[in-house]
């Protein structure tokens, strides 16, 4: 795979997983808890990085946002 591409196809995916995936949690921890473990077995890999990073943000914001609730 060319490295265009492959930061391409990176790109696309942390999109698709954010917009798509932001409120469902459990989908989220499973998603990250399965590119986690196959970027720590398989190594360096843009696709799996991406839906580390996004559904690692997306549980950190579901986190901070029980610990410190936002009133209107």
């Amino acid at each position: 795979m060319s490295i265009l591409l492959s930061y391409g196809s990176g790109i696309v995916t942390l999109f698709l997983s954010w917009f798509l995936l932001k409120d469902i949690l459990y989908a989220s921890i499973t998603a990250f808890f399965f590119s986690s473990l196959f970027l720590y077995l398989e190594g360096p890999n843009a696709v799996a990085f991406s839906l580390c990073l996004s559904n690692g943000w997306i549980i950190l914001n579901a986190i901070i946002e029980q610990l410190f609730p936002v009133n209107n």
